[in-house]
């Protein structure tokens, strides 16, 4: 004999197999939150090739002129030299120290060093090499000339780093 299901029980049935997904979402956790600070402060880049303050860029024919402050000393910059016969002139405004230091360092071998020096009674000493310690008798703005080495080999051009202090 076949066994017949009433239609209370089926009801029943029906009633409990409802149930089971209200379990189950009543028993799924919420995941936690939590209070997190969120820092507001936000950061500016400088530009790639800089690490000081330039006051201006300035082209002259085959010079590139940066001005930067010298009050603001050491002096860091990346620096490049695209064509073979360019000049970088390092302006020094308001030096107001017995010295200057520098040195030039290249990426890769390279042939730049530190032409000249030019004092604020456009008087002008050098050359000098990938190093510079120079006495500043005089107050002002004083110029540093990048440029490539006529007496060595190598290629000029190319990225380098300028420390002055």
């Amino acid at each position: 004999m076949k066994r017949l299901i009433s239609t209370d029980q089926k009801l029943n049935s029906l009633k409990y197999l409802a149930l089971i997904p209200l379990f189950l979402v009543a028993c799924k956790k919420e995941p936690e939150v939590k209070d997190t600070k969120v820092d507001t402060i936000t950061t500016i880049e400088k530009p790639v090739d800089s690490l000081s303050a330039i006051e201006k860029t300035e082209r002259e024919s085959n010079q590139k002129i940066i001005t930067v402050d010298a009050s603001k000393m050491p002096i860091r910059l990346n620096l490049e030299i695209t064509n073979p016969n360019d000049q970088i002139i390092l302006k020094l405004e308001n030096v107001d120290q017995p010295k200057i230091k520098g040195y030039v360092k290249t990426e890769s071998p390279m042939n730049v060093r530190i032409n000249q020096i030019r004092m604020p009674d456009n008087t002008f000493d050098g050359p000098f090499g990938g190093t510079i310690d120079y006495e500043t008798k005089q107050k002002g703005e004083y110029w540093l000339i990048f440029a490539k080495n006529n007496m060595a080999d190598g290629e000029p051009v190319g990225k380098f780093f300028v420390k002055i202090e």
